[in-house]
């Protein structure tokens, strides 16, 4: 939706990307204006930039990313590097969740995205130590507690559990 709102409102020619990949086959402009989803990650701002730069005259960044949404990507991005197990609790249609589990998926393959305790199984835990919950930024407290209490309960030897929540 808000990709939808930004087009709607760009006046002029105006081009959609989902990756920096994408950059190469973009037409050559002399003057080009960038906005990111608010939800983007400050590092894939930073390639897409860097990439563009190569190819226009005159570039025009609207950084719009959230200052909270980056505040938890990194928190989120720190939690991923020091566990077994990255757990990120949220909507599989939020932009803002699948995001974190984009980058803790960067850092820790052993990553699961999860809406709700009903996703959690107990193969999920074997041979993890440490366990690391972070959340979407819309994702309620009472849906992050339903899963740890499901955790704990399937879990014979628990594992130590860390949370990540920029707030």
């Amino acid at each position: 939706p808000e990709i939808n709102g930004i087009v709607a409102c760009a006046a002029g020619e105006h081009i959609v990307l989902e990756s920096v990949d994408e950059v190469n086959n973009l037409p050559r402009r002399r003057k080009v204006g960038l906005v990111v989803q608010t939800t983007q990650s400050q590092s894939n701002l930073v390639a897409l930039v860097s990439e563009l730069i190569k190819r226009v005259e005159e570039l025009r960044v609207y950084n719009t990313i959230c200052n909270a949404t980056m505040l938890r990507q990194r928190s989120a991005l720190e939690l991923a590097n020091k566990t077994d197990l990255m757990l990120v609790v949220g909507g599989k249609n939020s932009a803002n969740t699948t995001r974190l589990a984009e980058i803790c998926r960067g850092v820790n393959v052993h990553t699961l995205h999860v809406e709700t305790a009903e996703e959690i199984e107990e193969r999920f835990f074997q041979e993890v130590g440490t366990l690391g919950i972070t959340a979407g930024a819309s994702t309620p407290d009472w849906i992050i507690e339903e899963i740890v209490q499901k955790i704990k309960a399937i879990s014979s030897e628990a594992p130590e559990l860390k949370y990540g929540r920029a707030l």
